[in-house]
């Protein structure tokens, strides 16, 4: 499927300008994988995506933004997908920001 690996693409350029410090490009490059994610169903690459922003907002001192991103991503993990692939992402969010425990109500 030639948008999934579009979301694949723009999420490495995203993590490319963020390890250069380019971080609106890094955010521009998530808005275009969200997107993409949104236009065709596929809530865990969304959150995938959204787990990043997060990271980004967090790495610019953005702590409510980043928090926001973790809920949502957090969130989206609840959608229909197989357990093993809930799991991986929802070991990524705690890795990024503690424990989303915390995050969840």
């Amino acid at each position: 499927m030639p948008e999934v690996q579009a979301i694949v693409r723009y999420n490495s350029e995203a993590c490319r300008a963020e390890r250069e410090g380019r971080l609106d490009q890094a955010m521009l490059s998530l808005a275009m994988a969200l997107r993409l994610a949104r236009e065709i169903d596929r809530p865990l690459l969304e959150a995938h995506s959204k787990k990043h922003m997060g990271r980004i907002y967090a790495r610019a001192g953005r702590p409510e933004e980043a928090e926001l991103c973790f809920r949502m991503a957090l969130r989206m993990t609840d959608a229909d997908a197989p357990a093993s692939a809930r799991e991986a992402l929802r070991r990524k969010l705690r890795r990024s920001m503690g424990s989303p425990s915390a995050l969840v109500h």
